[in-house]
Formats: structure tokens, C-alpha cells, sequence
């Protein structure tokens, strides 16, 4: 009868914004350089790791979200996506808001010598589109809720009181969307 191993979890909290997932991916990097390999992440930037060996892995995200968008300019990628990846030796390591994390050992790219998931910049180019379409859907439904009247918000109590903090709440937010639009698309215009 074997003993079981129990392993070792650490977590750290490190926040990144969606035009940053190549500073995610090289961080990520260190931390399997130092031991520490990815197990999970949750949407308020709290990573999980297995503390282990050392290890020169590779990490690649890719944003595909769980609602497929029916758009023309936004391509979604198909069912054999996952196992395309897989069958180019990527490891799946867990899905997380949207964002799928891959992993490659550095001993298997200098033998295959694919350091990417997608190769050609128009891929590139079309995570980054899926990513802005999912905040611009957000933007316009806290721009129809913040063109809503003062006099809508009476069933709140005092309509002035409810209003303020509507608004105290969605302006910042729909700014931050506006930001993160506006940055998501410089990034894909650097990829052209």
C-alpha cells in the first residue's frame, strides 16, 4: 500500500489586464522556473500553484469565451480547437473566466519549434477582437442603463439617492470598459 503524496499549494496574487496576457504568460513562466506550476486562477487574480521542480515551461493563453458571438468579423474557433492544440503538444491546464491556459515544456518546442498557439498575426488579432466584443457588450448595456431618466429609478426610494449611486457605480465602470476597449484595440493595430 502506497502512501499518498499530498501536494503543495501556494498562492499568489498578481493582477493583469486583458492587452497584458504576455507579461501574464512570462511571469507564469518564472513562477514554473522557481517551481511553482499553475493550477488554477480565479477572477480575482489569486493563482494557485503546485509547488514542485523547477521546470523551463512555456505558458500561451488564448481567449475564447463560453457565449459563441455570431458576428461576421469575430471568428470563433470550432470543437477540434482543444484537441488541434493538444495534438500539437500543448497541455490544457485549466479554463478561467474565458481564458484558456496552455502549457509547453522549453525541451519539446526546441524539438518542435512551435513557441505559439496561433502563428500568423490575424489569429493574434482575432483573440483580441473576442476579448474587446465582450467589453463593448458591457459597455452598451451600462450606457442604456445610464441614459435611464432620474424619474425611472422613484421604485429605488429617493430617486435622487438611488441615482447618485447608479451612477457613482456604472461611470467608473463604463469608463474602465471604454479604457480597456481603447487599449485592447492599440494592441491588435500593433499587430498589423
Amino acid at each position: 500500500m502506497s502512501a499518498k503524496v499530498s501536494e503543495i499549494l501556494v498562492k499568489k496574487f498578481k493582477c493583469f489586464q486583458s492587452w497584458e496576457d504576455e507579461q501574464e504568460q512570462q511571469w507564469l513562466q518564472k513562477m514554473a522556473s522557481q517551481g511553482l506550476h499553475l493550477k488554477k486562477r480565479n477572477v480575482f487574480g489569486v493563482y494557485t500553484f503546485i509547488q514542485g521542480e523547477p521546470a523551463q515551461i512555456v505558458y500561451r493563453l488564448d481567449f475564447v469565451p463560453a457565449m459563441k458571438w455570431q458576428i461576421a468579423s469575430v471568428v470563433e474557433p470550432d470543437d477540434s480547437y482543444h484537441q488541434m492544440l493538444i495534438d500539437a503538444g500543448w497541455e490544457h491546464v485549466l479554463q478561467a473566466s474565458g481564458w484558456q491556459y496552455w502549457r509547453k515544456s522549453f525541451k519539446q518546442l526546441r524539438h518542435e519549434g512551435q513557441a505559439e498557439i496561433y502563428s500568423d498575426a490575424a489569429s493574434k488579432q482575432m483573440k483580441y477582437k473576442r476579448r474587446m466584443l465582450g467589453f463593448f457588450f458591457w459597455f452598451c448595456f451600462l450606457l442604456v442603463h445610464l441614459s435611464l431618466p432620474q424619474s425611472s429609478l422613484h421604485t429605488l426610494g429617493d430617486g435622487k439617492l438611488a441615482y447618485a449611486v447608479v451612477y457613482g457605480m456604472a461611470m467608473p465602470i463604463a469608463i474602465y470598459l471604454a479604457y480597456s476597449m481603447t487599449r485592447i484595440y492599440l494592441r491588435i493595430r500593433q499587430l498589423r
